[in-house]
This record gives structure tokens, sequence and C-alpha cells, in this order.
């Protein structure tokens, strides 16, 4: 197997097991036993656990290993501070790249994740809701937007804020109908509005002792 295809598969397996809470924050990674079970070089796991590091699913400490990151409110708001920034530019670009049936898709996918929080399938309102917003951000056609979102897309996994799904819906379609209408400047702030939103809901939760960060895929 090729060194980057080994590395890819190392690096998906290990997120898998990280998101479905097979393996739990605190855990350690052994480098060793990891590529001795995933037949692989000792190598391959350490470039793949350093690409894991960098999204924010495991942490490095000197002398002691690799653990499972631990995840805190703190560190979900930062990584919220940092999509609403670049949701807001990616729908901004995005206006000008959408053709039809990409407003067809968008409003469609707002509509069944609308429908699905009616139908309390949180599970598949949660990911469908997370390719609304990553179909926008590949629609920024901005190769570097891209690489920059799957870090606070991974921290994303972890949230389930209790928001009133009336008033999501309505920010989504608030940002579908300014790409639709081509109006950068009203995309982009509909955007950094919902994550913000968002983003002070969980702090909320927070502060009532209510909000627990769990991994979810």
């Amino acid at each position: 197997m090729p060194d980057r295809v080994a590395r890819h598969h190392v690096r998906e397996e290990i997120q898998r097991r990280i998101l479905s809470g097979e393996t739990q924050p605190g855990e350690r990674l052994s480098q060793q036993s990891l590529a001795r079970e995933l037949g692989v070089a000792q190598g391959t796991v350490r470039e793949s656990l350093f690409e894991l590091q960098w999204l924010g699913l495991v942490e490095s400490i000197d002398r002691l290993g690799v653990f499972v990151g631990k995840l805190d409110v703190e560190r979900i708001c930062q990584a919220y501070q940092v999509r609403a920034v670049l949701e807001g530019l990616a729908s901004r670009l995005s206006c000008h790249n959408a053709g039809r049936a990409d407003i067809t898709k968008l409003r469609s996918m707002a509509e069944d994740v609308y429908k699905l929080a009616k139908k309390e399938k949180e599970d598949e309102r949660g990911r469908l809701d997370r390719e609304f917003h990553f179909h926008i951000i590949k629609l920024s056609r901005n190769d570097i937007l891209i690489r920059l979102a799957e870090s606070y897309r991974i921290l994303g996994m972890t949230v389930r804020a209790s928001r009133e799904q009336q008033r999501i819906y309505e920010e989504h379609l608030a940002i579908v109908d300014a790409i639709e209408h081509d109006r950068p400047e009203d995309a982009e702030r509909a955007a950094r509005l919902h994550v913000t939103e968002a983003a002070r809901r969980i702090e909320a939760e927070a502060r009532q002792g209510n909000f627990i960060p769990k991994w979810v895929d």
C-alpha cells in the first residue's frame, strides 16, 4: 500500500474510533499497538496522529505520548469563532459560483434538515446539517478555505445544542436566498449570524450546566 494511501487509511480509522466513542477522550494512543493492529509502519501511524492533532482530535504531551483530545466548551467556542469567519467567506464566494442545481440542492437540504428535526431524528438531522454547510464551503471553490474548514468541522461534530428548529430553518433559507440572488454581503452576514447564534446557545447551556460535549459522527 502506498504511503499516502496507508496514512489516509490509518487516519480515517483512528478518527472513526474517536468519533464513535470506541476510543475515549483522555485515552492514550500507542503508536506501536496501532501499527501492529493496522498492519503499517510506526512512522505511518505517527504521521497520521500528527494530522489528527492538527484537526484537534488528539494531543501530544511531552514524554507521555499521544492522547485522545479532551473536549471543553471554550475550545468548541473558539472553533465556532473560526467557523463564523470561514463560512461567512464561503457564503460570499458561493454567490459567484452557485448554479441553479446547487441552489435547488441547498434548498432541498434545508427543507430535509427541518423535517428530520420535526421527526426528532437527531442523528440524521445532524449529519445532513453538516452536509448542508460543507456544500456551501465547497461552492467557494477555494482549496485553502476548504482545507481550513476541515479542522472546525471535526469540532463541530461534538455539538448538539438545543436551538429552536424553526429559527435554524429560517437562517438556512436566508443564506440560500442571498446566495441565489447574488448578494455577497447578505450571504456573509447571514452565515456568520447563523454560526454565532449556535455558539451563543452552547455558551448559555454551558452556564446552566446543561451542555456536555460529546463526539458524534
